[in-house]
């Protein structure tokens, strides 16, 4: 099974089409495809494959065979995009067994409702049909990365097409209208929780937002600390003046100044040792 197809040029056409809905020969040529290969460049950003590799990719269980539901799943017939294409259940059913008895149908050789790699390499690419116009469109992911990758990706990747004004196409109306739904209900279950109104929710999380979005205060720093050199400049001569620890009016008194810590016989580590001794035996 080494039957390998290489769409470099096919999934540039894809990425070309970013720059807007008027793209329309380059998405008709991409349309004019075999199906595995849309599909390996829409769904999944892969360029080159093989039979081989493909098989495993949509084998998900890993058994070796595809069965009805992972047909099913190559073409994303039970996706959210595809079940809004079927008015009802039982024509969404009947969808799915459509396609997957049409897949069987030219695959299956055995007639035991599985496909081998066998069979799927006799048959090649080929054997996957297209059923676009049934809304089998072969997506895997949520709504939310659906939609950045068949819609954001692809018309608004530019500064120029992310403007306020750019975001007009059916499929942003319907994208947005759905994050105010959830934006709605989660304020709704906010306002049951906290016992106030839907209103006063909304208006919190505005305010929130706007205070997260106000410009921080500027910090400003402290003076930086003075420089080494100046400021034991001198020192040494300074030091000449003190008497030594336990002498003159200085005594025993502690040391403030860096001059006075230089006191010849300052006992640091005995008077620090001391006091902890003589604390500790206050307990």
């Amino acid at each position: 099974m080494r039957s390998l197809v290489s769409i470099p040029l096919l999934f540039a056409i894809l990425v070309a089409g970013h720059g807007g809905h008027e793209d329309a020969e380059e998405s008709a040529k991409l349309a004019g495809a075999d199906y595995a290969i849309r599909h390996m460049a829409s769904e999944h950003h892969i360029d080159s494959f093989d039979l081989e590799s493909f098989f495993q990719l949509h084998d998900l269980n890993r058994d070796g065979t595809w069965d009805r539901a992972e047909i099913e799943a190559i073409y994303g017939v039970h996706h959210v995009y595809s079940q809004k294409k079927s008015k009802d259940e039982v024509e969404h059913q009947e969808k799915a067994d459509h396609i997957v008895d049409a897949v069987l149908k030219i695959m299956d050789k055995d007639g035991d409702g599985k496909i081998t790699p066998k069979e799927f390499e006799a048959a090649g690419f080929k054997g996957l049909p297209s059923f676009d116009e049934m809304g089998a469109e072969g997506h895997h992911y949520d709504v939310e990365s659906e939609f950045f990758l068949h819609h954001e990706e692809q018309y608004h990747s530019t500064p120029e097409t992310q403007t306020d004004e750019s975001y007009t196409h059916p499929e942003d109306i319907e994208h947005f209208a759905h994050h105010a739904i959830i934006e709605n209900e989660e304020a709704q279950r906010e306002a049951a929780y906290q016992g106030i109104t839907v209103e006063e929710a909304v208006r919190a999380h505005e305010e929130a937002e706007k205070a997260a979005s106000a410009p921080r205060p500027k910090i400003t720093r402290g003076a930086p600390k003075q420089d080494p050199s100046v400021k034991y400049k001198g020192i040494a001569k300074e030091k000449e003046n003190q008497s030594e620890w336990g002498t003159g009016e200085q005594g025993y008194k502690q040391p403030k100044s860096p001059a006075e810590k230089m006191r010849k016989n300052l006992p640091y580590k005995e008077r620090m040792q001391y006091k902890f001794r003589r604390n500790w035996g206050d307990f």
